[in-house]
């Protein structure tokens, strides 16, 4: 088989990759700042907010929304246990405690009915995230927080675009996301704030005060290397470029492989100096038209999914995305879990179906957080190291995904049959 199924798509047009190289003939241009407000503009009124402000990262933007709230060292923010290390660690940069609570097993998102019981006098934040495409269940942490006076950060990066009861993510209160490599759009890195809180948002721009413009060097490994990306995800060149070294990550566990595709875990004891860059031209003129197609591009991975849970509905050994009524899941990732998830990942891989490890952990297993964690995590726990995700990408079509589907089914038979 020459066409390899690849995590994800770049999605950039061959006219975007062309005019983003030749932006390098003037860098002094194209590093600057100057068109960054209007993708700011265009990207609130896209999720339903007065106001957006543009970071270099989605961690940055979680950093400095939450030390714009300008709350004492040690105030406490209530995160859920099964989610990405980056958002423990940014409370913890941003001189904070981090109060893990248990998640809701079918949609992975933090359980509003266990926020209460870890409430104190010092809680100032609920910090919820939005996993792959699914709102959190956002009316009780809603009433939650006006119950108990917290202001609500949400982690968006995965979910762009998603609404749960006519109400997009990251719109009601603050809200942080990504435009980072497999997330809704490329955007060669960034992430953005949004809020309706006027005050809020004159101290994260204060934050920024100090931020200083990217470097040519910089500049011009972010725009190769997005565009490298573009073509390496191809089906075809992504056969004989990455999926190789995959493999011998995944089936063969040579290090040398692992290290280009296991998650690095930073320090962040401080403050580094990239958390100081601010998003350039480029990125914002980029961000414009991703914008304007990014509900067209999740219209395709919603049909993609449906195609899948169509398929694999029925298979008592794995538990696929849960519909929800009251919001819309845009799928930037199908998430499966099952206990055989790593021989099903493994047997998908020598299948030319490159199926992804999942990035959120169980983080009271993680070292660094055991210093803060209090109580049990069943949901967290068996979620953590359990889950995959099968390719839903919108340039992936019907019958790839019923190729996937028909290979997810063949391993059940046959480890059900041997």
């Amino acid at each position: 088989m020459l066409k390899t199924f690849s995590r994800t798509h770049v999605d950039l047009t061959m006219g975007e990759v062309i005019w983003t190289l030749m932006q390098l003939a003037n860098p002094w241009q194209a590093g600057r700042n100057s068109n960054v407000a209007r993708f700011e503009e265009a990207f609130a009124a896209y999720v339903g907010t007065n106001y957006a402000v543009a970071f270099p990262y989605c961690r940055t933007a979680m950093y400095y929304a939450l030390t714009a709230l300008n709350l004492k060292p040690d105030d406490e923010v209530i995160l859920p246990a099964y989610t990405f290390w980056v958002d423990a660690a940014m409370v913890i940069m941003a001189g904070l405690k981090p109060v893990f609570v248990d998640v809701d097993f079918r949609t992975a998102s933090i359980d509003p009915g266990k926020i209460e019981a870890v409430i104190t006098p010092r809680t100032k934040v609920i910090f919820p995230t939005h996993l792959n495409g699914l709102s959190a269940d956002m009316e009780p942490i809603m009433a939650i927080a006006k119950r108990h006076k917290l202001r609500v950060i949400e982690d968006c990066a995965r979910s762009c675009g998603a609404v749960y009861k006519h109400k997009k993510v990251g719109s009601f209160d603050i809200g942080t996301f990504s435009f980072g490599y497999g997330k809704s759009f490329y955007d060669f890195g960034g992430g953005m704030i949004t809020s309706n809180d006027a005050a809020f948002i004159e101290r994260v721009k204060d934050l920024k005060k100090d931020f200083h413009l990217i470097s040519f060097k910089n500049l011009m490994i972010q725009i190769v290397k997005g565009n490298m990306l573009r073509f390496l995800n191809n089906p075809y060149l992504y056969t004989y470029t990455l999926y190789p070294l995959i493999c011998k990550y995944v089936l063969e566990g040579n290090e040398k492989c692992a290290a280009l595709f296991r998650v690095k875990m930073a320090a962040y004891e401080t403050v580094p100096d990239s958390f100081r860059v601010d998003m350039h031209n480029v990125q914002a003129w980029l961000g414009m038209p991703q914008l304007k197609r990014i509900d067209e591009t999740n219209v395709k991975r919603m049909t993609n999914a449906e195609l899948l849970t169509n398929e694999l509905r029925g298979i008592d050994e794995i538990v696929i995305p849960p519909l929800c009524e009251d919001r819309t899941h845009v799928s930037v990732h199908y998430a499966v879990w099952s206990e055989q998830s790593r021989a099903l990942q493994r047997y998908l891989l020598r299948n030319h179906i490159d199926a992804q490890d999942e990035s959120a952990v169980d983080t009271t297993t993680l070292t660094r957080f055991k210093q803060y964690v209090v109580g049990d995590f069943p949901n967290a726990q068996k979620l953590h190291a359990h889950v995959i995700f099968l390719p839903t990408h919108p340039h992936l079509t019907k019958n790839d995904m019923l190729y996937i589907a028909r290979k997810v089914k063949q391993f059940f038979k046959e480890h059900t049959s041997s």
